[in-house]
């Protein structure tokens, strides 16, 4: 595989990888919601999107 490719890919899926503030657990958020806070999938906070 291109190596270009896997680093598009990766960084795709870091980039939509957010930690929850209260129980600090990693979730993947869908790319719609990338620029919206979500409830963490664990514990119902709200986890803000990145900066």
């Amino acid at each position: 595989m291109n190596p270009y490719f896997i680093s598009a890919v990766i960084n795709a899926v870091f980039g939509l990888k957010r930690t929850c503030p209260k129980c600090k657990r990693d979730q993947i958020v869908p790319a719609s919601k990338k620029r919206e806070s979500v409830r963490c999938n664990f514990c119902g906070a709200d986890i803000p999107p990145r900066k």
